[in-house]
């Protein structure tokens, strides 16, 4: 009904006939005393006898929108010329020194951080932070996070996701050394690995929880005993990090290596 009532409002007051008329007016003069004398029409002044300011003024109302015309085509350019420009194309990203340098330590060392390469290479973080997003933006590397951590691979289809997460649990890990050896002497005891990297067994136990939660290794109980192994991935990848530290120059076994505090 509300709908029905507003729509024949609106035919009616379309239909309707309007009368247009103008209502009367009349003047009245301001005062009684009406003018005797007769109005003097405006003199003319000259421009030397208008105070500088006003001119100036006048000038600048005048022609101070013309001035801008230039000016707002070129800030309109500049726009379009930022929105549609981009400095750095597939085919010349490693035309840069310092990129390239970068890709080469993240296809030798996969995994890395963003510390780790800040650390091992002489580049500040804001260029690091520049070059990695034209590496990742160009699809050439890959981020890839991990307990809370961002690292780097080459975008190569060279590691499976299982094996990223290796990787970047393992580098630089407490844990590592235990890998390392369980490499050498799979489904080892706690007792074995702690007399082999002159630990204790609570060390052991503390850092082989962390490896089974993380994928990396599976534990198997036998009466008081505990044996630990690693998985295929976990395997690979202390093989793969193995490889890239002997191409680094470190040509100790790293099994035998001290574990860390």
């Amino acid at each position: 009904m509300p709908v029905f009532i507003l729509v024949a409002a609106c035919v009616f007051l379309l239909i309707a006939p309007v009368s247009a008329y103008s209502p009367p007016y009349s003047i009245h003069p301001w005062s009684d005393n009406l003018p005797v004398s007769e109005a003097k029409l405006p003199v003319p002044v000259g421009i030397w006898q208008v105070p500088p300011l006003t001119v100036l003024l006048a000038f600048t109302a005048i022609f101070l929108p013309f001035c801008l015309v230039p000016l707002e085509i070129l800030v309109s350019c500049a726009g379009f010329v930022v929105m549609n420009f981009r400095r750095v194309r597939k085919n010349d990203v490693f035309g840069n020194d310092c990129r390239a340098m970068i890709y080469d330590h993240i296809v030798l060392y996969p995994g890395s951080g963003f510390t780790e390469i800040m650390r091992d290479l002489p580049v500040n973080r804001g260029t690091l932070y520049y070059h990695l997003n034209v590496l990742c933006r160009e699809r050439l590397v890959v981020a890839f996070l991990a307990d809370k951590k961002t690292c780097y691979f080459q975008n190569a289809g060279k590691f499976s996701d299982p094996e990223k997460n290796a990787i970047a649990r393992l580098r630089n890990s407490a844990g590592l050394p235990i890998c390392e050896f369980l490499v050498s002497c799979p489904n080892a005891s706690r007792r074995d690995i702690a007399l082999r990297l002159k630990t204790t067994c609570s060390t052991v136990s503390w850092h082989m929880r962390r490896l089974c939660a993380a994928g990396l290794a599976t534990s198997i109980k036998e009466s008081r005993n505990v044996r630990y192994a690693l998985t295929p991935a976990a395997a690979k990848v202390i093989g793969d990090l193995r490889e890239a530290a002997g191409s680094a120059g470190y040509t100790d076994s790293p099994e035998l290596r001290p574990f860390p505090p």
